[in-house]
């Protein structure tokens, strides 16, 4: 991303493994999304477990970007629902949603969902 011009900071990981991101400054949505296209086979190839996922999983996922959308327009908040076969993040990817404002941010903390995938065992 910063081989794109834009300025992202090195991940940090989770407990299994997976990267976060955190204080990501996004200053300019348009610049950003092309930086992410540009990048995003560059994502697919590092974390192939993210995006070639089990159907069960997958339904799941999207099940939840789903149930995410539909919570934030209940908060009045015009948020789309998901791409076809895409969910979190890169499910509303290309939303014309400033995800910065304080409204959009209040309603992410009421929407936030828990993990889908807790409850695939049971």
């Amino acid at each position: 991303m910063r081989e794109e011009g834009i300025d992202f900071p090195d991940p940090s990981f989770d407990i299994d493994g997976n990267p976060e991101f955190d204080n990501v400054n996004i200053e300019n949505d348009t610049e950003f999304e092309a930086a992410f296209d540009n990048c995003e086979n560059i994502l697919r190839e590092a974390l192939p477990e993210q995006f070639d996922l089990d159907p069960e999983v997958e339904a799941a996922l999207v099940d939840a970007s789903l149930e995410f959308s539909q919570c934030m327009r209940e908060q009045g908040i015009d948020f789309p629902d998901p791409k076809p076969g895409e969910f979190g993040f890169f499910a509303f990817r290309d939303a014309d949603i400033d995800f910065q404002s304080e409204e959009v941010q209040e309603a992410f903390e009421i929407c936030q969902p828990e993990n889908p995938l807790d409850n695939l065992d049971d």
